[in-house]
């Protein structure tokens, strides 16, 4: 075999290396923060105690998490060829991290949308998160928060759909990352939490204060 052809072989055969350690450490990473999110889909039947105790460990594994995931993000940056569930696992351990890390990778998170590593729903997201955290409009109306109302002629908490910046435009903006129509979205959700989710034109961010 030629010189040159040996490198590129070598080359090739350190990069699939490579991958292949970054799949299955970002693949655990995903397992794991699933497995310590499992409790929230049973938490109207724990106990106070109960809910701390997961609540701690959850936190405990997204910190070990959050070292993984960002030490490789700082050190190599977004690694390629990943796998779907790796990729899917970068992502939602950003997801899950506060203001600060949010804030920085989500340029990263646009990018790897724009390239179709990542879905366009997952930046919509993770954009309107960073925005309502900042105090300010989201642009897909992905956020929902609870609010004081107004509702029979008294004050009641109400989940209530963050404000937005475009509200006439808001389906069509939707419509580029690949989300349904915004009632249609409100629908689904009330029906799938259990309480009416409303959106109020007229509420302004300091409503939510």
């Amino acid at each position: 075999m030629h010189r040159y052809s040996r490198i590129l072989l070598f080359l090739f055969i350190a990069a699939l290396s490579s991958c292949n350690q970054y799949n299955r450490i970002l693949e655990d990473v995903y397992d794991n923060d699933q497995a310590a999110r499992e409790w929230t889909k049973g938490m109207s039947s724990l106990s106070a105690d109960e809910i701390v105790q997961y609540s701690t460990e959850m936190e405990r594994v997204d910190s070990l998490n959050q070292a993984t995931v960002f030490g490789i993000l700082d050190k190599e940056g977004w690694p390629s060829h990943l796998s779907d569930k790796a990729n899917r696992a970068i992502w939602i351990v950003i997801d899950h991290s506060d203001l600060a890390y949010r804030s920085k990778y989500l340029g990263l998170v646009k990018e790897k949308a724009e390239e179709g590593v990542l879905d366009k729903t997952d930046y919509a997201i993770l954009n309107d998160r960073v925005l309502m955290e900042e105090g300010k409009p989201q642009i897909y109306g992905t956020q929902i928060k609870m609010a004081a109302t107004i509702v029979e002629e008294e004050l009641a908490m109400q989940l209530c759909l963050w404000p937005v910046e475009y509200p006439a435009a808001l389906d069509s903006l939707r419509s580029t990352v690949g989300l349904s129509p915004i009632e249609e979205y409100l629908k689904t959700s009330s029906e799938s939490i259990g309480q009416e989710i409303v959106w109020d034109k007229e509420k302004t961010v300091a409503d939510f204060d």
